[in-house]
């Protein structure tokens, strides 16, 4: 699958390489992990928040649909993995966005093996065709998911690289 709506692992990945190193530059958390070199081993991006509600987000490839997927997962304690809010609970903090953005689904983490909520990647088709002149599109794409993340907010920084 080729075209405005899609982005290729190459362009994914060069684009993830220029946010982690914004985000190193400002020190601001996020990672770039796995294998670089096979899309089947995507890379993974995670910004823990410490706050009340303790969120994991992480970014990866998905090769079916050829758009960045958003994995999330969100706590109320001090200790990741106790006490995760529930998907109504993260519903609703979706529903209350501009962004209306409800195809919020629970699934196995690709990597982790591990339960996680998720964006399901129907929608970002949509939105990296309307971003399709980015010089960033993984920026532009994550900067309109982001709020139905559980809050999820990027630094003005990163927006630096879109332009």
């Amino acid at each position: 699958m080729d075209g405005p709506g899609t982005i290729t692992w190459e362009e994914f990945l060069g684009d993830a390489e220029k946010f982690v190193q914004m985000s190193n530059y400002i020190s601001d958390g996020w990672d770039l992990r796995g294998n670089k070199n096979i899309p089947e081993d995507p890379f993974e991006a995670t910004c823990p928040i410490e706050r009340p509600l303790i969120t994991e987000h992480h970014v990866l490839w998905s090769m079916s649909y050829s758009v960045p997927v958003l994995y999330f997962n969100g706590w109320k304690s001090d200790f990741p993995g106790i006490n995760s809010i529930s998907m109504e609970e993260a519903q609703s903090f979706v529903c209350d966005r501009e962004l209306k953005y409800k195809d919020l689904s629970q699934a196995i983490h690709p990597i982790l093996g591990t339960p996680f909520l998720y964006l399901h990647p129907c929608m970002s088709h949509e939105l990296l065709q309307i971003t399709s002149k980015s010089k960033n599109k993984l920026v532009s794409w994550l900067s309109t998911v982001a709020p139905a993340a559980l809050n999820l907010k990027l630094r003005p920084e990163y927006y630096q690289l879109t332009i």
